[in-house]
């Protein structure tokens, strides 16, 4: 029971993380034509900055 409880735990954070990452990324592309490379990439690097804080 304990293993589920962490376990929803950390797929809360990791929604949490996604979703924060899309919305940024969608408020730095306003405006420009979209770039999949460079949004996966811009993406990639603000879940891992703030994923990093949870493994630290």
């Amino acid at each position: 029971m304990k293993e589920k409880t962490r376990i929803d735990k950390q797929m809360k954070i990791i929604d949490r993380v996604t979703d924060k990452a899309i919305k940024k990324v969608e408020i730095e592309r306003k405006g420009k034509s979209r770039n999949y490379f460079v949004e996966w990439f811009r993406y990639a690097e603000l879940v891992s900055k703030d994923l990093n804080k949870y493994l630290n």
